[in-house]
């Protein structure tokens, strides 16, 4: 991972601001002037943002550290409120200038509807609050963190627990099931209280915008311009309509393969007769698998991921003091992808890598935009491309699993439908959690339970799905990112279907999206390789019968 060498302090980054704010031409300058004037701005939100990853990378990797714990705190309590006010200086002036359309023309109107987006979603008064949840969401990512749990006499982290969850040994997965629901209910309370503390913050951000509720400010933040609440509700119930029965049918085959009327919950991740060993992917081994995969794929996909293994941006075994989950980062001031795995040597690493290479292969491709803010997607619009990737790598799976590679296909499928309907679980919770404000814990319980009794069939839970939603990273940390994931799969299922009768077609097809970065909203990215709109009525029930169709339910 490369360095940045310049001196990134408060009094820098402000004083470097305040020289871009003094250069800007007047509003009526000529478009050259206002372009030269973008030019400043965008290499300095590069250095800016390439350093803030960078930190939070950096504690991410090891929780306990505290140089990284403290470098990450100057960035939240004394960086991000600098730049937050200047930002929305910056943007305002560019909304306004008259030159706009020659701007845009140049830049991409996209990226001045993401300028208003994020102006509607400012109000000075929210910054302290903004400080405010970062302080709180460092605590709930160290608690996270900090899980440990005997499970058979073996010490776990919480991400090797759940990982042991699809272990074909009975005894060794039902220990890791009661050592991560135990330590969970162990620590409910203290959960409890983060998620008061966020929802609070939240809530008081959104009615110093003039909002009722955090709904609106959240969609904002998300960079939804071409889409709202209703539609988000509608795909939900299309999840409910067209995924839940064929997710009903794959719970009643495994529970007849488990000898069993109804799954028990420590085997829900378990598939009798498919499921691979534990430690089926050694982790010192994925890497170089993983390079022989992206040279069967793709000739460009491999020279971004040999890239990034030589630079040592991948960070994949799990460990003490690591913070949990997995995502791809960018640091644009050295022009580079990382990803940040917690790897245990189960199929669900596989998955994960090939996940996060599919977002740093869009982060790659898009870098030659000239505007920083249009190189990412909007996080709904990016999941198509990482999904999507876990689809289009079916065929050279054998290099990682050889013999079992129909097993894992079997897997990977199902895990597709599997995370369906916990999507709009998750999705329907948060909305429900921020329209209630004031709730107390057992009705914030009662909703949850209830959600999941609508979405999640055929498993007897016993009461122990109830902290679930306490380990879901982005309840907490990214509010309402959770229901893109399903979004995307939309797009990812209509790869698949394509890459069937035309393996070229979809990967030129997924290379263009890749390409396209955040230069359209999600309805157009996705007309921008021939896919129909996630939006689009009935859509999921065709997908979900060829999935079923290759599982044989």
């Amino acid at each position: 991972m490369t360095t940045a060498t310049r001196d990134f302090t408060p009094p820098n980054v402000d004083a470097a601001y305040q020289a871009v704010v003094a250069s800007l031409p007047a509003a009526d300058a000529p478009a050259d002037a206002w372009l030269a004037a973008f030019g400043r701005w965008n290499e300095l939100k590069r250095w800016v943002d390439g350093e803030t990853v960078r930190r939070r990378f950096r504690e991410a990797q090891d929780t306990r550290d505290e140089a990284a714990r403290e470098a990450n705190r100057v960035v939240r309590e004394a960086i991000d409120p600098l730049v937050e006010p200047h930002e929305a200086h910056l943007r305002a002036a560019f909304l306004a200038a008259a030159c706009r359309p020659a701007m845009a023309e140049a830049l991409g109107e996209q990226l001045f509807v993401r300028y208003q987006t994020a102006q509607d979603a400012y109000e000075p008064a929210n910054i302290p609050l903004r400080v405010q949840e970062g302080q709180i969401v460092a605590d709930y990512m160290r608690l996270l963190a900090s899980a440990s749990f005997d499970a058979g006499g073996e010490a776990l982290t919480l991400s090797q627990g759940t990982a042991r969850l699809t272990d074909p040994d009975t005894g060794r997965r039902r220990a890791a099931w009661t050592g991560v629901v135990g330590w969970m209910e162990a620590h409910a309370e203290e959960f409890h209280g983060i998620y008061d503390r966020l929802t609070a913050v939240r809530h008081e951000m959104a009615g110093n915008l003039g909002e009722a509720t955090f709904v609106p400010l959240a969609y904002r933040r998300m960079d939804r311009s071409d889409y709202g609440p209703a539609e988000v509700a509608a795909f939900r119930e299309e999840i409910r309509t067209h995924v839940v029965p064929v997710m009903a049918r794959l719970r009643a085959w495994q529970a007849r393969e488990l000898g069993v009327a109804v799954v028990p919950a420590a085997d829900v991740e378990f598939l009798p007769g498919v499921a691979l060993p534990a430690d089926v992917a050694p982790v010192d081994t994925q890497l170089t698998k993983a390079q022989q995969l992206f040279d069967r794929l793709d000739p460009r996909m491999a020279a971004h991921f040999r890239r990034m293994v030589d630079r040592g941006l991948i960070d994949l075994p799990s460990r003490p003091g690591k913070a949990t989950g997995a995502f791809c980062s960018n640091f644009e001031d050295t022009a580079e992808a990382a990803i940040f795995c917690n790897s245990t040597g189960g199929v669900i690493d596989v998955i994960t890598l090939i996940h996060e290479m599919g977002h740093a292969i869009q982060v790659w491709e898009s870098m030659p935009l000239p505007a920083m803010d249009l190189r990412w997607p909007g996080m709904d619009a990016a999941e198509v491309l990482s999904m999507g990737l876990e689809l289009l790598a079916l065929p050279e799976m054998e290099v990682f699993f050889g013999q079992d590679v129909e097993r894992f296909r079997r897997i990977q499928l199902v895990t597709v439908l599997n995370r369906l309907p916990y999507m709009a679980v998750v999705d329907a919770f948060q909305h429900w959690v921020y329209e209630h404000p004031g709730h107390t814990h057992g009705a914030r319980e009662a909703a949850w339970d209830d959600l999941w009794r609508q979405f999640m069939p055929g498993v007897d839970y016993q009461g122990q799905h109830r902290t679930r939603w306490m380990r879901q990273l982005h309840l907490f940390k990214y509010p309402f990112y959770y229901i893109d994931y399903a979004l995307a799969e939309c797009g990812a299922l209509q790869l698949w279907e394509l890459a069937r009768t035309d393996h070229k077609a979809a990967m030129d097809a997924f290379m263009a999206l890749c390409a396209l970065g955040g230069t359209k909203p999600l309805v157009a990215f996705f007309e921008g390789a021939g896919l129909r709109s996630p939006f689009t009525p009935g859509l999921l029930g065709p997908l979900m019968e060829r999935v079923a169709a290759e599982l044989g339910i």
